[in-house]
């Protein structure tokens, strides 16, 4: 074997190896749709310039009627499930109406699906159009700020599958239409956003890889939405060191409804001790400011790692590190004793 051919096995086993260790990437399949349509009908009670939801100021004990054109889009029957359900804040920090059971997640004085009557469930033929009625009846007491959410249409025909990253687990997908229902006795908001701080605790950041992460619960307690909302929540140790931080921006949340802004570690491991939290919210011109101290306990912590898959890159990385320093010791042995021999 000449040096030149020995060096070209050398760079393709080099090659090969980077080849062997590179992650696979697989793409989710995309759905074809929900099937099917919602169609707001007018109602004389709707705030001017809103057309694609219902928003409706209303008085005290009063009844009326809500309307919608549900439209089949597909040639087979139709099967919806229907809710009215009350808006919540996500642990991203996006309102959703997925769920008819908030528990904690609402503390709004009243709930949508208190008021309103909606059919639990709905069939329609192949690309058929049926009206859809609701009555509402308003407490004869009525209500502060706004009750807010949305009629929630589900298919209940299972959609693609889709496989996961766990071996013989599948995600069956399931298609939804929200109609979004404010209701409101005064146009102009008389009740503003108020944020508090609830608590601080562990928890895990999956927007980061299933990344440790410090707990902040934050409570919109006020019925009214929260828009454009900006958090800046910073993390410092005993020594007023920054540690770890995360902002984010273009969050929302609902009326009465709370959620847990999560402040990662950039998937380091989490250590008991003692911090300090500075988290400064913004919406509009208004602006909370939370400073707190708090401890982590190693109980907490343990926990918070345990559930974080462990980064081993970096041990790929060594290792790959250590295979080619030993493709490149074999060949100059190799080269060595090549030479060795062809002088003797």
């Amino acid at each position: 074997m000449t040096r030149r051919r020995l060096w070209w096995l050398i760079l393709l086993s080099v090659v090969g190896l980077f080849v062997s260790l590179r992650p696979v990437i697989s793409q989710a399949t995309t759905g074809n749709g929900a099937g099917f349509t919602i169609q707001m009908v007018p109602n004389p009670r709707q705030t001017t310039g809103v057309t694609n939801y219902f928003d409706l100021t209303v008085k005290p004990g009063q009844t009326g009627t809500l309307q919608m054109r549900v439209i089949n889009l597909t040639k087979e029957n139709l099967h919806l499930q229907l809710a009215s359900n009350t808006g919540y804040t996500t642990c991203n920090g996006n309102e959703a109406y997925d769920l008819a059971k908030l528990g904690t997640r609402s503390t709004a004085q009243y709930h949508l699906n208190e008021l309103l009557k909606t059919p639990a469930k709905l069939t329609l033929a192949p690309t058929a159009t049926k009206l859809v009625t609701v009555p509402y009846q308003i407490p004869e007491t009525g209500f502060d700020g706004v009750l807010e959410g949305a009629f929630y249409f589900l298919n209940l025909s299972s959609g693609v599958s889709q496989s996961t990253n766990q071996r013989g687990f599948y995600l069956h997908n399931r298609y939804a239409v929200a109609l979004g229902l404010v209701l409101r006795q005064n146009t102009t908001p008389v009740v503003k956003p108020k944020l508090v701080l609830k608590k601080i605790g562990t928890g895990i950041e999956q927007r980061k890889k299933f990344s440790p992460a410090i707990s902040v619960k934050l409570a919109n307690v006020a019925p009214q939405l929260l828009k454009k909302l900006t958090i800046d929540g910073r993390i410092y140790d005993q020594n007023s060191r920054l540690k770890y931080r995360t902002k984010r921006t273009g969050l929302g949340m609902a009326p009465a409804s709370n959620f847990d802004y999560l402040i990662n570690t950039g998937n380091k491991r989490l250590s008991a001790g003692k911090y300090r939290l500075r988290l400064v919210a913004t919406a509009g011109k208004k602006r909370w400011v939370f400073n707190r101290q708090f401890t982590i306990t190693k109980a907490a912590a343990d926990q918070a790692n345990a559930e974080t898959p462990r980064d081993w890159r970096w041990l790929w990385w060594s290792l790959l590190i250590v295979l080619v320093l030993l493709v490149l010791w074999l060949a100059y042995r190799f080269g060595k004793y090549q030479a060795e021999k062809k002088s003797a």
